[in-house]
């Protein structure tokens, strides 16, 4: 599925699209150039779906956790790794979740062998618009 986005708003069309994709196993890779809109999107998903807590971009932290009724969600931004790190220490925690991964190549899982992917490519256009091409999703 194709969506050109020119606001904030128009965000929850493709949130959407990802509300019943929400639960244990599957993993969301985002996919796109720094600045594309990757944590903007991941915030607007996790408020539409009942996140309440404040949601940051996890560059430095590597993962951030949230919570939403018995799921885990994990935000997790391997920009700062390489595929030499641990990947077994951030499989476990990923087991059972939903997770989201920007910058997935730096982290050397075989995510089709663990999780649903679900992926999520955002081209930046132009300053005020993106295109989000989403796959894996009915």
């Amino acid at each position: 599925m194709r969506f050109e986005i020119s606001n904030i708003e128009e965000l929850d069309i493709i949130s959407e699209h990802l509300i019943n994709y929400l639960k244990g196993n599957v993993c969301l890779i985002l996919d796109g150039q720094m600045g594309a809109g990757k944590t903007t999107f991941t915030k607007n998903l996790l408020k539409k779906v009942g996140v309440k807590e404040i949601v940051t971009s996890p560059t430095f932290n590597i993962m951030n956790q949230y919570k939403l009724h018995d799921l885990n969600i994990n935000h997790i931004d391997a920009y700062r790794l390489t595929n030499e790190e641990d990947e077994q220490m951030y499989l476990e925690q990923m087991i059972d979740s939903f997770n989201i991964v920007e910058w997935s190549k730096n982290l050397a899982i075989k995510y089709e062998n663990y999780f649903k992917v679900i992926k999520l490519k955002i081209e930046v256009i132009d300053e005020n618009i993106r295109v989000f091409n989403l796959e894996g999703v009915n």
